[in-house]
């Protein structure tokens, strides 16, 4: 389908939640800040700044309003636009983080040179790893390929006796279900709609245009079979494979049916996402699928960008408003000028990853804001088998019809997997990293389990001499930004946590999965960023031990024939592993050097905090306090001053859902000390 090579990537975030307690200083700060501005600049009737231009004052409202969906989970964008060369969609907006930033790679570049004038050349002989792997081991680890193939159906048996459960517990809330949903249900194989058009769905001609210019004829499965029944009016509730084009089925009905719609200046449209480059790029979209329909404006609502920009964009009464669900709130709560009262259709994108990373409740406030009797709503997700996905479903819908495209589990039928048998070599994937990305050409993606273990691959691939980009959570939104753009323009390697593996849509030759995922699911998604829109692909896994490992691999080969075992030069691995044993004392040092860097930033920012306090007193004790949201879940965590994160979010709804009282496992003094009690009771009764 797609005829455009590369498409822009979507990031994520894993960093943790902290905690929102905005103070009436820091709001004002950001206010008084965006005044001065305005006098300076009367003249300027956009009032919009360039990124890196704005107030000092607004780097303090950037740690503390920054939206929740900087910490909420991986990103899963499917479309198959190719978004153009670089970020022109968000150049004229600000981005709420310093200006200044640690040149890491100027860091590593000295260290390396001079480690070069100490140990001589570095140069690595590439060799040839498929000659020179050992035979045997190749042979052992295509032996149990083949056996982890066949026992691949059979399963365990405290599996089997767990899907019994699953299928009682479906079976007692049937009836209910089908009375509740449509009584068609759509459920079409790809192969029996490959013939369609978009001609074929009666489309408006600014959209064929618009999908002509981007060189799209044939809509995907998801598209085609969502798109006529979204156009009819009817709620949807959409499961689909990974890279099968959501996004846009989603935006084609939703901009054909505001053709239609008398011109009016309100907001008619809104699109929820999990995360806010997420938002970012579906507005990209929609910007090339409505560029031929006159007075089509859209609008955002995420963290991350300038809240004083947003808020004036708002007040334009944008048609369509891509939103995260934390902004959103904020935005109705406290932009005089944004209303959702005309809200006419509403669509919930990536509706498990919004669960899954803690938005129920902020999902619960919205669809109470807008009732499903006046709205159409949307809702995608990449699995449907979740209680909570059911229970939104239940809320948020009326007389939904399902959609579901490919069965689950599967990846793309043209991606490749490779395994390679760590074993209890762990201290050797780098260098095992290091002699794979030497030999592949091509983007390639490197997953890690953690953003400190991807920093510090950063760190020790850039000292052998790779050009490598990282993105993960610990990065501020401007580097995730520019690293996004490098990894598209000249560098090949992104070595990333799964904050991207539901959102790369970069066009990708190989992903490496430097650390196993925990799921079989996460899997999928990972290796989802390679081999699509019909392309080849390749997945290269670092299989350990454990059980979960071997459990993914047997997956991973049940539902793809394609899986063979990668050799692995081994003797050059341990020369290059000599190497990173004697960058150990450079690899520190970077560290180190980069640590007092960001101390000196810190410092900085809380000096012209201070200076801007005392400069703006008046101001900044004048200006009301905004109103924000917080689920009980958020005041039970935040009311004695402790930091949040998603993961105790989500913990403690398990918790509160099943009824559970955290246990602690009893050490040893804990032990002593029942004892010493329960021989002073005695003696007390004595």
């Amino acid at each position: 389908m797609a005829k455009n090579e590369d498409l822009i990537l979507t990031i994520d975030s894993d960093a943790e939640y902290d905690n929102i307690s905005e103070s009436s200083e820091e709001e004002a700060e950001e206010a008084v800040s965006v005044k001065s501005k305005k006098k300076n600049n009367n003249n300027n009737n956009n009032k919009k700044s360039k990124a890196g231009k704005h107030g000092k004052a607004n780097l303090e409202e950037a740690e503390a309003e920054e939206d929740d969906d900087e910490a909420r989970g991986e990103m899963n964008l499917d479309f198959q636009f190719s978004l153009g060369d670089d970020l022109n969609e968000i150049k004229d907006w600000e981005v709420e983080e310093p200006a200044k930033d640690i040149d890491l790679n100027e860091i590593i570049k000295k260290k390396r040179e001079s480690k070069k004038d100490g140990n001589g050349d570095d140069e690595e002989d590439d060799g040839d790893e498929d000659e020179d792997a050992s035979e045997s081991e190749e042979d052992d680890e295509k032996e149990e390929l083949k056996a982890a193939g066949k026992n691949g159906q059979a399963g365990d048996d405290d599996e089997d006796e767990n899907e019994d459960e699953d299928e009682e517990e479906e079976v007692d809330t049937k009836e209910d279900l089908d009375n509740f949903y449509e009584s068609q249900e759509t459920n079409t194989s790809a192969s029996a709609l490959k013939s369609k058009t978009f001609q074929e769905l009666q489309l408006s001609r600014p959209i064929l245009k618009s999908l002509q210019q981007l060189g799209f004829t044939v809509p995907t499965p998801v598209q085609a079979s969502t798109i006529p029944i979204a156009l009819l009016g009817k709620d949807i509730v959409a499961s689909a494979q990974t890279g099968s084009g959501k996004t846009a089925a989603y935006l084609i009905p939703i901009i054909e049916r505001l053709l239609y719609v008398k011109n009016s200046t309100s907001t008619k449209a809104i699109i929820l996402t999990p995360t806010r480059e997420l938002a970012i790029q579906v507005h990209d979209v929609g910007r090339k699928l409505g560029q031929f329909v006159s007075n089509l404006n859209f609008g955002m609502a995420v963290g991350g960008l300038s809240l004083k920009q947003q808020e004036q964009q708002l007040k334009t009464r944008p048609d369509i408003v891509i939103a995260t669900p934390g902004r959103l709130i904020d935005h109705i709560r406290n932009s005089p000028s944004f209303s959702v009262e005309d809200v006419q259709v509403l669509i919930i994108d990536e509706a498990d990853r919004m669960l899954e990373e803690g938005f129920q409740e902020e999902l619960t406030e919205i669809l109470s804001l807008i009732p499903k009797q006046k709205r159409q709503t949307l809702l995608f997700s990449a699995t449907m088998n979740n209680t909570k996905i059911q229970d939104l479903v239940q809320l948020s819908l009326n007389k939904p019809i399902k959609v579901s495209i490919d069965p689950p589990r599967t990846v793309a039928s043209k991606l490749e997997q490779q395994f390679v048998r760590i074993r209890k070599r762990e201290e050797l994937k780098p260098a095992v990293l290091y002699l794979l990305l030497k030999k592949l050409e091509g983007r390639t993606v490197v997953f890690t389990r953690t953003k400190v273990e991807a920093h510090k691959l950063r760190i020790i691939l850039g000292l052998l001499g790779l050009t490598v980009a990282e993105l993960h959570g610990a990065l501020t939104q401007e580097q995730r930004l520019a690293n996004v753009k490098a990894f598209k323009n000249n560098v090949n390697v992104l070595i990333c946590t799964d904050l991207a593996a539901r959102g790369l849509d970069i066009r990708i030759e190989y992903v490496i999965n430097y650390d196993m995922p925990k799921t079989y699911e996460i899997y999928t998604h990972r290796v989802g960023r390679t081999a699509r829109a019909g392309r080849k692909g390749t997945s290269i896994s670092f299989v350990g031990e454990s059980m979960q490992d071997r459990n993914i691999v047997k997956n991973a080969i049940q539902f793809n024939s394609r899986s063979v075992a990668r050799k692995i030069d081994w003797d050059e691995v341990e020369k290059i592993q000599t190497k990173i044993k004697l960058n150990e004392g450079a690899i520190e040092e970077v560290i180190e050097e980069e640590k007092q860097a960001r101390e000196i930033m810190r410092a900085e920012m809380q000096l012209n905090k201070a200076e801007n306090l005392m400069k703006y007193e008046k101001e900044i004790k004048s200006r009301p306090k905004r109103t924000w949201f917080k689920s009980e879940v958020m005041e039970h965590l935040t009311k004695h001053g402790k930091k949040v994160n998603a993961k105790k979010r989500k913990a403690n709804e398990e918790r509160k859902e099943e009824g559970k009282e955290r246990s602690y496992k009893k050490t040893k003094a804990d032990r002593t000390k029942l004892k010493t009690k329960a021989k002073s009771s005695s003696k007390k009764r004595k």
